[in-house]
């Protein structure tokens, strides 16, 4: 019988995994730098598109302003030259139409507010002591040969305060009046009241 005998020591088996586990990882962070580089161009371009496109629109909008100016500025420009031709056209003296509204008022009647459109329509805001002053007030502005038309709209009582006699209601009326603009023409042209 043979007896064998093997002095050598044995070799062991190098392990594979170590080396298949770096090669793995190498691979992976490869693909991982790889795809990280392209998402990352690939942003970078969209942000470049995003900046062009926001150029673009304040281009664009500073374009329309500059429109919305001259526009503007072309229209400010024929409201004014309409508002003159009409001034030229219709000369109405307002002092002069102010200074017979408060010609017939009472004695104790203000005016508070006056308002005037182009088309004759005038908006008296007044103060009164007592409603038959009011009611005077009326009569003398119907009676008026250059009013075509008026209305009192509303008259409301508030607290008024006099020295002598403590607390008293004050009346404020609001009248709408339609001027007769010929026959006021007609008034200021022959200068008569």
């Amino acid at each position: 019988m043979l007896v064998e005998i093997n002095l050598l020591p044995k070799r062991e088996r190098k392990s594979r995994f170590i080396p298949l586990l770096s090669i793995v990882v190498a691979v992976l962070f490869i693909v991982s730098a790889i795809t990280f580089y392209f998402i990352v161009q690939r942003m970078e371009q969209q942000i470049e598109q995003l900046k062009t496109e926001l150029d673009q629109t304040k281009a664009l909008r500073i374009a329309e302003e500059e429109k919305q100016k001259t526009a503007t500025n072309a229209s400010v420009g024929v409201q004014l030259q309409e508002a003159i031709q009409w001034a030229e056209q219709y000369p109405i003296h307002t002092v002069a139409l102010l200074h017979e509204f408060i010609e017939r008022l009472p004695e104790r009647g203000f005016l508070i507010n006056v308002s005037y459109a182009r088309d004759g329509a005038i908006q008296l805001t007044t103060q009164f002591d007592t409603t038959r002053e009011s009611a005077a007030y009326l009569q003398a502005l119907k009676d008026a040969s250059f009013i075509a038309d008026v209305k009192l709209t509303s008259l409301t009582a508030t607290e008024g305060k006099t020295e002598e006699e403590g607390t008293m209601p004050r009346y404020i009326g609001q009248f709408s009046i339609q001027l007769n603009m010929e026959e006021w023409k007609k008034q200021q042209q022959g200068g008569g009241t």
